[in-house]
């Protein structure tokens, strides 16, 4: 936490997370704490922070917006409870959270950018004092005029990481992003030494989606897909026509062509010759190739 001297007494405050808020447009929540000490009953600040994407996948950063100016009071009264080490009398702890409206555009830039990695956020957050609060009954301490008609303010920058697990909840709030668990089981007895492989091709497909390495995500999909087609039970060759085939063979056919999609990438020459794969692509194939995966196991455990 950021801590100083402030007018009358001493503040430190942290951002410490994010949520989303759902709406006509969306709107980020950005969570914080703060500790005031030393500040007279009603003492009131405005806190603004303008927040910018750093460490982005695509550029370095990009400026997102200015949160709503927020009032928080500083000092009021409280009822004292008995307990061991209480804190000072004059001590306000607390937690805040400022509001950031995005329009479409901006999330769906910063959605491209980021392709889909952690990134951090840049709040550059400025406090203004906009009253003082009720002074004492003694009367002390007003005969420093320089207090009168005086708005001190405090600027404070920090760094919040946002994970990719934390930033697809956000999306879930906003009601802009959804996500579908899958697992794919290995078998409890006679296990497949193939299975595994494919259970450890798609992870690695995953792993290199999060690296960035798009082709390498496409390829070790692929070798889960050849392995896939090795262990499918469905009956060879297909029919010609859809309406003569069963379910099995009818995931088959998606399996076969999920593998000729993958296979775009090693074309050198062709119409795929200059196919260069992004995070959309790699996404699509790792996706589909668990979710027909975890189809072809279970195909093998009722067969």
């Amino acid at each position: 936490m950021n801590t100083g001297l402030f007018a009358n007494g001493s503040l430190r405050l942290g951002w410490t997370g994010l949520r989303g808020k759902a709406g006509l447009g969306p709107t980020l929540l950005i969570t914080g704490d703060i500790v005031a000490r030393g500040y007279r009953v009603g003492a009131v600040v405005l806190i603004t922070a303008e927040v910018t994407a750093t460490q982005l996948a695509k550029g370095n950063n990009a400026y997102i917006g200015s949160t709503v100016p927020q009032p928080f009071v500083l000092a009021y009264v409280k009822q004292q409870w008995v307990m061991p080490n209480p804190p000072p009398p004059d001590e306000t702890a607390m937690g805040i959270e400022v509001q950031l409206h995005l329009d479409a555009s901006t999330l769906e830039a910063l959605e491209d950018r980021r392709q889909g990695k952690d990134f951090y956020l840049q709040i550059d957050t400025t406090v203004l004092l906009v009253d003082r609060g009720t002074p004492d009954e003694s009367g002390a301490a007003e005969h420093l005029a320089v207090h009168y008609q005086v708005h001190p303010t405090l600027q404070w920058q920090d760094q919040l990481q946002v994970t990719q697990h934390l930033w697809g909840h956000v999306l879930q709030q906003w009601e802009r992003g959804v996500g579908i668990p899958l697992v794919l089981p290995l078998p409890e007895v006679s296990p497949d030494a193939r299975r595994s492989e494919v259970v450890r091709c798609v992870r690695d497909a995953w792993q290199k989606v999060d690296g960035a390495d798009f082709p390498g995500s496409i390829a070790a999909s692929r070798k889960a897909l050849e392995l896939l087609r090795d262990i499918s039970p469905s009956t060879q060759p297909l029919p010609a026509a859809a309406k003569d085939r069963d379910v099995d063979q009818r995931v088959r056919a998606v399996l076969d062509a999920l593998f000729s999609l993958a296979s775009a990438p090693a074309h050198v020459d062709g119409p795929t010759k200059n196919f260069q794969p992004q995070r959309g692509d790699a996404v699509a194939v790792v996706a589909a190739t668990a979710a027909i995966a975890q189809q072809i196991f279970a195909q093998l455990k009722t067969g």
